[in-house]
């Protein structure tokens, strides 16, 4: 093997490693989003709504946001996009610190003897 070859496997497994950690990241900002908005919302399972937005999320960004968006209308709740994306921006931050500290139950590898 040649040291292009090395090279080029190494930086596929660093990518590959990179989807998998913001995909961790991503889970954990929609379970904070969730957990906000069920407060803001005042629901009383917010197990069950973070399932619904993890369905809408694995459409993308834009069909949560447009998810959230309609639960906020439907509750009488008006509230502005850029607050919304602020939000989300916000939680991403969130989120990518706790992995980052390697916090427990947050996508972080556990030890288990």
């Amino acid at each position: 093997m040649s040291i292009g070859h090395n090279m080029s496997s190494a930086r596929e497994h660093a990518d590959a490693h990179e989807d998998v950690l913001f995909g961790r990241i991503c889970a954990r900002r929609n379970a904070l989003l969730a957990q906000w908005a069920t407060t803001v919302l005042d629901l009383q399972d917010m197990q069950a709504y973070a399932e619904e937005l993890a369905r809408a999320a694995a459409s993308g960004d834009e069909e949560l946001l447009n998810r959230i968006r309609e639960d906020f209308r439907a509750a009488g709740i008006e509230v502005m996009d850029a607050v919304l994306q602020d939000r989300m921006v916000a939680l991403l931050r969130s989120a990518t610190a706790e992995l980052r500290r390697g916090e427990p139950g947050h996508g972080a590898r556990e030890r288990r003897d």
